[in-house]
């Protein structure tokens, strides 16, 4: 990444945080504890009108999908977002998705590679 380019992230890893995010109650957690810094479990479920078995299921799914990491402290987990992954996302997507001349279905590359044989 200390290239000056856009990061190198696989395609794997940015669908699942984009997965991850599009359901919006996970992206307004996220958004939470962005602005909070950090949040326990338990000060998530406080700003959610959502059981906490609901909490942690989300919560799960954004951490297993790299948005956000855990630390750990006596009984209590806290969630903080992975600012590393998001400005790199906020990097790549653009490049990723900017236009680029269209390549020929595969269909049409085999059958050119063919001819040229």
């Amino acid at each position: 990444m200390g290239n000056g380019g856009p990061p190198t992230l696989d395609d794997a890893v940015v669908v699942r945080a984009l997965k991850a995010l599009g359901d919006a109650t996970r992206f307004r957690m996220t958004q939470e504890i962005a602005a909070a810094g950090e949040l326990s479990c338990g000060q998530v479920a406080e700003l959610f009108d959502v059981s906490q078995p609901t909490i942690s299921h989300h919560l799960k799914i954004l951490t297993a999908a790299g948005v956000l990491t855990v630390r750990n402290e006596g009984k209590h987990r806290y969630t903080s977002v992975n600012r590393t992954l998001m400005v790199a996302l906020g990097q790549l997507l653009p490049v990723r998705l900017a236009s680029r001349p269209r390549r020929p279905p595969a269909r049409e590359r085999v059958a050119a590679s063919k001819a040229r044989a």
